[in-house]
């Protein structure tokens, strides 16, 4: 297949999951009427989980047919641009904190995140195979050892947010999010690089999940605080936000 034939389906590609994934997040209704910041404390929960099940669908099956004709690491981009698609259009932490938000549903959600996410990437990986461009290495880590590293690198995400967030505005968070995706990206490729990374996709989306909870223990976490920007920088970082940035 030409070049610029392939080209054109992963922009055609980027389009439709971009365009779905606007669409459904309109399904995404706070309180107030806004859009969004959360999937189990919107007015219709039932509503808005379909609407995300339908944008990671929708993504994995196109990045894995763009990953058959490309790459994996493309058809995961394309895959990745869905989530990030819906969460541009949603409010973000500010309007979480306002609707006085359960932040122990939070680490819910963001496990079932993880486990969403989790599954749309074995789609990809099943469609288009494995990533390809990783070096390969004759021997391999058993397989606690894999998983204990896997653990390990996931737990970088919560000092990279606390060091680049500093404020609830979408274009911060989703970069701080790129820049956690980058940091385990480089320690994937230097500690696990004989393995394919289909749960570092998923599992730091679980370990801010699990940020929730010690940032709100941290101090306080009313609208007051995030005002005088004293609430914890682990808590602005919603879990579809976190996704589509990572």
């Amino acid at each position: 297949m030409h070049t610029w034939i392939r080209s054109a389906i992963v922009v055609i590609a980027i389009a439709l999951v971009g365009i779905v994934g606007v669409w459904q997040a309109g399904n995404l209704v706070a309180e107030r009427g806004t859009l969004g910041p959360s999937v189990l404390q919107s007015i219709s929960p039932t509503f808005a989980l379909l609407a995300l099940v339908i944008t990671i669908g929708v993504g994995a099956l196109a990045g894995g047919l763009v990953a058959k004709i490309s790459t994996t690491t493309t058809g995961m981009f394309i895959y990745g641009f869905a989530i990030c698609a819906m969460a541009m259009r949603l409010e973000g932490a500010t309007e979480f904190v306002t609707n006085e938000g359960n932040y122990s549903m939070l680490l819910f959600e963001a496990l079932l995140m993880s486990v969403l996410v989790l599954l749309g990437t074995i789609g990809v990986f099943a469609i288009g195979g494995p990533i390809t461009c990783a070096p390969q290495e004759d021997t391999q880590d058993s397989t606690p050892s894999q998983l204990g590293k896997t653990v390990l690198i996931s737990l970088v995400v919560l000092p990279v947010l606390w060091i680049f967030v500093n404020s609830p505005m979408k274009g911060q968070v989703l970069g701080a999010s790129a820049a956690s995706g980058i940091a385990v990206g480089l320690l994937y490729r230097q500690f696990l690089r004989a393995s394919q990374p289909l749960a570092l996709f998923a599992l730091p989306i679980a370990v801010v999940g699990v940020g929730y909870l010690v940032g709100a223990t941290m101090g306080p976490s009313d609208i007051a605080a995030l005002n005088e920007q004293n609430i914890s920088r682990l808590l602005l970082a919603m879990p579809i936000e976190f996704a589509g940035g990572f």
